[in-house]
């Protein structure tokens, strides 16, 4: 599903105005009808009294509109509208005087009030319609106190376009921001509905048509896509019946320090039991025992160490002849950073020509080196956490959370390379090409190990002959929907990284049956 800025939004509407002929006002009306009537269906039934409070721009004209179906269907509707009637303009003041001339009652806020309070007191259900998808500067003032007071009563609430106090750019709250249990937003979901901590302001997330020509994409573009399992049963792989372990390519995990050997067992079995037909994991001979014990299925390919289980460069002629005719290499859970260590990863990267996922200690190999992934023509995917990418690029973790899809982009057109930022709503970045977010995951994943298993599923597809960029989509995919799933018989806490494992088999099943989950709600 394609998602847009909010500047983006801005120009399909003057398109469809100026190009299209599709009066601003019809624009209004279809999202305001719409979203009152799956507002009925959804959530009123017996519920009979609606509070909608009301901004001075075209979020609070939607509110109106809203209004004025309630009223004609006979709820009791009841009006705030923050600033006076005399500030509003164009079809936000038109479809206010619509309202007005159906009896409709409206509430002037100019300072705060116990009416207000009294009225949420006793409102079934509260619809915001405050501020909408421009808003850029942080929430103050009477606008503030009516949010605090929004969230402080209780009820649902149903958000206009996006829940007011949300920055629809990045997701950030700009100060008070509206708790909503369900958005209802208008021709495409915007970024700020999919990033945190927008996303958790937004509740469900249903997208309505506006009528807005869906071929305006070729025309203006847009901003990203949302990983879905219609995009995901575009490029999911059925297996012939004559199909045999070598159809399914051979990986390999170079992983693995003392006190990390769990990384590296994690990474392999994900990798096989995501379908590679082969999984062979390098690891220091020190640990190779350790790893013969810990692994079965796997294979282990013991090479020179320094005698206390780090991999070192004199190491490298083995790893070479070894890796160079396999898949795909899995570079980096649980190396570290010793200097031998980082030394070979990057020796590695250059001098064998094969695809490359690199994770962890693999990716901070390169900070003061990212030169190295400029020079090199390779095909590759950098899985970093926030932490890992600012090392590279010589800034901080919240900077980097601050602008994800933007830093994501950026530095996957300079260094010529994928990357997948992980994080709630992980963004994919290909150099010239679109960005990717994943809806999938929960705080469950917030647990040493989940990013090995990640990285295993990854190289795991890349093995069987997806793209790099379709394994990204498709493991990050898989990996947050086990969690999503784990959590509705358990809890967010107790999900241990080799848990992702179970079920895994269903799970690919649901998406290619297309029974699985829906994030995002799409309706006419």
């Amino acid at each position: 599903m394609k998602v847009l800025s909010p500047q983006r939004m801005a120009q399909y509407d003057r398109y469809a105005i100026e190009t299209w002929g599709i009066p601003s006002a019809v624009l209004m009306e279809n999202a305001g009808r719409n979203t009152y009537r799956l507002m009925k269906e959804r959530y009123l039934g017996g519920r009979k009294r609606i509070v909608i409070v009301c901004g001075r721009g075209n979020n609070g004209g939607d509110g109106f509109v809203v209004g004025r179906y309630a009223l004609t269907d006979g709820y009791r509707v009841q009006v705030f509208l923050i600033g006076r009637k005399t500030e509003l303009k164009g079809d936000a003041a038109l479809n206010m005087n619509l309202f007005q001339s159906l009896s409709g009652e409206i509430t002037e806020l100019t300072e705060p009030s116990k009416v207000f309070g009294r009225a949420l007191k006793h409102a079934d259900i509260i619809v915001d319609a405050i501020f909408g998808t421009g808003l850029s500067k942080r929430v103050g003032g009477v606008e503030e106190i009516v949010i605090d007071t929004i969230n402080a009563s209780g009820k649902p609430v149903i958000a206009v376009d996006i829940p007011s106090g949300i920055d629809g750019n990045t997701g950030s709250a700009l100060g008070s921001a509206v708790r909503a249990e369900h958005t209802y937003t208008y021709a495409y979901p915007k970024l700020g509905q999919i990033m945190p901590p927008g996303s958790d302001h937004t509740g469900k997330l249903t997208v309505i048509d506006i009528s807005i020509p869906p071929f305006v994409e070729e025309k203006i573009g847009y901003d990203a896509e949302v990983t879905d399992g219609e995009m995901l049963r575009g490029f999911l792989k059925q297996r012939g019946r004559a199909s045999h372990k070598g159809s399914f390519g051979h990986a390999v995990v170079i992983a693995g320090s003392p006190g990390k050997t769990g990384a590296a067992h994690m990474a392999s079995l994900a990798a096989l039991k995501i379908g590679a037909g082969l999984v062979t994991l390098i690891v220091p001979e020190t640990l190779n025992p350790i790893l013969e014990m810990k692994t079965t299925e796997v294979m282990t390919y013991p090479v020179r160490d320094d005698g206390k289980g780090f991999l070192v460069p004199g190491s490298f002629d083995d790893i070479a002849s070894f890796a160079r005719d396999k898949d795909v290499i899995i570079l980096g859970p649980g190396l570290s950073q010793n200097d031998g260590v980082t030394e070979l990863v990057r020796k590695i990267y250059t001098e064998i020509d094969r695809p490359f996922v690199i994770d962890a200690d693999g990716i901070n190999a390169f900070q003061g080196h990212t030169d190295v992934l400029k020079s090199t023509e390779r095909q590759a995917v950098l899985t970093p956490h926030p932490g890992e990418l600012a090392r590279l690029i010589d800034r901080s973790p919240k900077e980097v959370n601050a602008a994800r899809i933007e830093t994501a982009r950026s530095f996957s057109a300079e260094w010529g390379v994928n990357i997948l930022l992980k994080g709630a709503a992980s963004a994919l970045a290909a150099p010239g090409g679109v960005t990717f977010l994943n809806p999938t995951g929960n705080p469950s994943l917030a647990k040493g190990g989940s990013g090995d298993i990640l990285t295993g599923f990854i190289g795991g597809l890349a093995s069987q002959g997806y793209t790099l960029i379709e394994s990204a989509l498709l493991g990050a995919y898989l990996h947050g929907y086990m969690a999503d799933t784990w959590v509705k018989g358990n809890s967010d806490m107790d999900l241990l990284a080799l848990d992702l494992l179970a079920g895994l088999g269903r799970t690919i099943e649901d998406i290619r049956n297309g029974t699985d989950r829906i994030y995002i709600e799409r309706s006419l």
